[in-house]
């Protein structure tokens, strides 16, 4: 393979490369994995947004949901109301998009800072091949959307500073404010403290723009367009439901501070969420080294600055979750491509020190181990327990293997921009082969009964569902059974909520959790019970919430009593009998 030829300043070469890398990372089998509770939280709220159009007040289960603005759930509506609520696929692909958006983004802020067509590329492929951008973008979760939106801000923001054509700024301010606006839309100001803000720190310390009096006007502009854009959501959320929002503002704030408590070095391990880029990422951060040799110092310092406050601004915070260091990447990515580049230069130059050829070394052998290593791993989690046909085991291994040896001839060559195109295929060879075929390794109940099953009940669906007993009902459940459940406390509402037949969900056998008295005043049918579990019993995370019993009761009318006089007379009679 020529990877000069492929990796040259050909940018419409650079395009169709990103776009099948993108392509295959976010898109290809992106129905896989199970629904997790973000994903399922933002599916129920857009699924009720198109049954019920409550559009600007969004309810989650039939309640109130403000704890996060709308922009994502608004999108992924509108493609669930196209293609169905039941297509994974395309609940997904909104993500997608906004993930290779982020990609696109990274190549064009490279570009505008550095105006290499080849590091452009390089940050790029760094970017979309890391771990947690690649999830993300996979699943329909809010973050993706927020850091997306706010890396083309940011994008816009240094191509204003760096180009003073006062023509231009008024222009780009307003995309910037648009931008800005569909960022807070998105998850409030989450992007705004772990991206924006970090990425200002490090440009105006490194690069000091000068004569900034000129802008004042055009940010003005930026900032009302962002305001628009940004609060008139929460301001008539603020009218048309005052206390609702304040109690969510309160609770939102006080869980930064009180739920998930991580201690303040908790992020420090962040070159891990970038997955097979781990050690590049930590030797990019050696800045006694870096600092020495790199030619772009300035650069290196930028990204370096970039980087480090935007995981010291989020140890910060208390509450601390590893997907939360997405924003994290997006420098990172930048900060990884300095060494990449710098490899480059000195082997194509013939300057390279000794450090740079064992820092080269240290890296390219890693990587070229797990090529080498990773089919056998594959065949004792897959093959081995047949989730791995023997055809699609064999080409994976031959293509593990052939990256492998492309890396080892990149070993030799001194090839940089070979090892960035190897390490990234070896990741799509990982998507295309492994991940059909993960639904073996997560689900490891062999009792596992999908709750879903109840959608294809079509008897059931004109029936009001209902959940009783003493487990929550958890939000995944609630979007696999495709309906909105209602809580009924058996015990302090007596009475049947409805006159007419009703569906019941319980973890407990339904005839213990209704009492005589009920049960007289019905028919209870029990069609079937479910475990929605992923772990066998006996695990830690396998919970008594993920099991129910999906029970049909039909009302028996019984004149002049309710359950309640029944309950009563029974009570009365019971300690007439003890006395």
């Amino acid at each position: 393979m020529n990877f000069e030829s492929i990796q040259d300043n050909n940018r419409y070469a650079h395009a169709i490369l990103l776009i099948i890398t993108c392509y295959v990372s976010f898109f290809l089998f992106n129905d896989e994995f199970f629904v997790n509770i973000m994903e399922a939280r933002n599916f129920v709220t857009a699924r009720e947004m198109i049954e019920k159009g409550n559009w600007l007040v969004p309810t989650m289960n039939g309640e109130l949901r403000l704890a996060k603005p709308p922009l994502p759930t608004w999108i992924t509506a509108i493609f669930g109301n196209t293609f169905g609520m039941e297509d994974l696929s395309m609940l997904r692909f909104p993500a997608g998009i906004m993930g290779s958006l982020m990609v696109f983004f990274m190549y064009q802020f490279t570009i505008s800072l550095s105006g290499n067509r080849i590091k452009a590329l390089t940050n790029s492929l760094v970017l979309v091949s890391s771990f947690y951008v690649l999830y993300m973008s996979r699943t329909g979760t809010w973050d993706i959307y927020c850091h997306s939106f706010m890396l083309g801000a940011i994008w816009i923001i240094h191509s204003a500073f760096k180009n003073h054509n006062s023509k231009s700024l008024w222009i780009k301010f307003s995309f910037i404010g648009v931008l800005l606006g569909l960022s807070f839309l998105s998850k409030g100001p989450v992007a705004f403290f772990a991206l924006l803000l970090p990425f200002l720190i490090a440009y105006f310390s490194v690069y000091r723009p000068k004569n900034l009096k000129q802008y004042w006007k055009p940010i003005v502009l930026c900032l009302f367009i962002f305001a628009i854009i940004s609060f008139w959501w929460p301001v008539y959320i603020s009218i048309a439901h005052a206390q609702e929002a304040a109690a969510v503002a309160k609770l939102e704030s006080g869980s930064w501070m009180n739920r998930h408590v991580r201690p303040f070095y908790y992020y420090w391990n962040f070159p891990i969420q970038s997955g097979i880029w781990t050690l590049v990422i930590f030797t990019s951060l050696l800045f006694p080294y870096a600092l020495k040799n790199f030619k772009a110092k300035k650069e290196y310092k930028f990204a370096l600055i970039w980087t480090l406050s935007s995981v010291i601004l989020l140890s910060l915070i208390p509450e601390k979750k590893d997907r939360y260091l997405l924003p994290v990447l997006i420098p990172s990515a930048l900060l990884a491509g300095q060494f990449l580049h710098h490899l480059y230069i000195v082997f194509k130059n013939e300057s390279a020190k000794k450090a740079d050829h064992i820092l080269f070394g240290i890296n390219i052998w890693t990587i070229i181990i797990i090529a080498f290593s990773i089919p056998i791993v594959t065949f004792f989690m897959f093959q081995r327990q047949n989730l791995m046909s023997v055809p699609s085991f064999a080409l994976f291994s031959i293509f593990s293997e052939l990256v492998a040896m492309s890396l080892v001839i990149c070993w030799i060559n001194r090839n940089v921009r070979g090892m960035v195109l190897s390490t990234t295929s070896l990741l799509l060879i990982v998507v295309v082969f492994i991940i059909p075929h993960t639904g073996g390794i997560l689900n490891k109940n062999p009792h596992f009964k999908s709750i879903a099953e109840v959608r294809n009940l079509t008897d059931l669906h004109k029936y009001n569902y209902y959940s009783i007993g003493e487990h929550d009902f958890r939000i995944e459940l609630v979007y696999e059974i495709g309906k909105e459940v209602t809580q009924w406390n058996t015990k302090e509402k007596i009475d049947l909520p409805e006159k007419k037949p009703f569906v019941v969900i319980s973890t407990e056998n339904p005839k213990d959790v209704f009492t005589k008295a009920q049960l007289s005043k019905m028919r209870l049918e029990i069609i079937n019970r479910y475990d929605n579990n992923m772990q066998r019993i006996g695990k830690r995370r396998n919970k008594e919430h993920f099991k129910k019993y999906v029970s049909l009761v039909t009302p028996v009318s019984t004149p002049d009593k309710t359950c309640e006089e029944t309950a009563i007379t029974e009570m009365n009679n019971s300690e007439g009998h003890e006395n």
